[in-house]
């Protein structure tokens, strides 16, 4: 009888183990080489320096990677808020970038409007970068 029981807890044991490895993940993310990233059949890669989903161009990697498992998730309203605020931060940091250009490079006169351009739109940054930060970070996965 103790043979029996034990046998039986023990087939008990492998069909609740066998029940809980039963499953496979919806969404499979891999990192290959050269910092490419795969989310499931989308490819994110770096193209001349912005990132590229699917057509769509990204200034950060992890905004691409949003929005690829949005789209996986048929989240369409999600993933267009991500694209809008990816391309607003490209752009805030495109001007100050361009401001920077020019602040070391120009007269004196120049370089209070250039400073001061770079003041005005250092907020905008933060502000674009928090945004699409809590954005990404309700993405399910």
């Amino acid at each position: 009888m103790t043979t029996s029981s034990s046998n039986l807890e023990t087939a008990k044991l492998r069909n609740r183990i066998n029940n809980l490895l039963d499953f496979t993940p919806e969404i499979k993310i891999r990192k290959l080489e050269h910092g490419t990233v795969q989310v499931n059949d989308y490819v994110i890669e770096c193209v001349y320096g912005t990132w590229v989903c699917k057509d769509k161009s990204f200034y950060r990697r992890k905004s691409a990677v949003g929005y690829a498992l949005c789209l996986i998730k048929n989240n369409t309203q999600k993933a267009k808020q991500i694209c809008e605020l990816d391309q607003k931060l490209q752009k805030v940091k495109t001007d100050i970038d361009f401001y920077h250009y020019h602040l070391r490079r120009s007269k004196p006169n120049r370089k209070i409007t250039m400073s001061n351009r770079i003041s005005a739109d250092m907020p905008l940054l933060y502000d674009a970068d928090s945004k699409l930060t809590q954005l990404l970070k309700t993405v399910e996965l």
